[in-house]
């Protein structure tokens, strides 16, 4: 079973050698958080969590955009939030966030 942490990477994009960079720690490292060997410390923590809220907020924006200007047939292929407002995603954020925001407006028709 995965860790919550190895989880964690997967949700806000970050491969295991990006993960490294991010965090700016060895591979083996990341390795051994996402193995349960050791547990990450609070400021990883905090720092995925502000990355996912990076996330959540371009979705949310994206979603709105959605709402209102209606839902633009190639965004059912490709969808990234780039040049929505989003200035501290690197790409893979912008594609996480594109395919959230695209999956918010689906649900946000539904409920209406």
């Amino acid at each position: 079973m995965p860790s919550t942490f190895k989880n964690a990477l997967s949700l806000t994009g970050l491969s295991q050698r990006e993960a490294c960079i991010f965090f700016d720690v060895r591979e083996d490292t990341i390795k051994s958080w996402c193995a349960n060997r050791n547990r990450a410390p609070e400021g990883v923590w905090i720092m995925l969590a502000q990355r996912m809220r990076s996330i959540l907020d371009a979705a949310d924006y994206g979603a709105d955009h959605m709402d209102l200007e209606g839902i633009d047939p190639r965004a059912w292929s490709n969808l990234s939030v780039s040049g929505l407002a989003v200035d501290d995603l690197d790409s893979r954020g912008e594609e996480i966030a594109g395919a959230l925001a695209l999956l918010m407006a689906i649900d946000d028709l539904q409920v209406d």
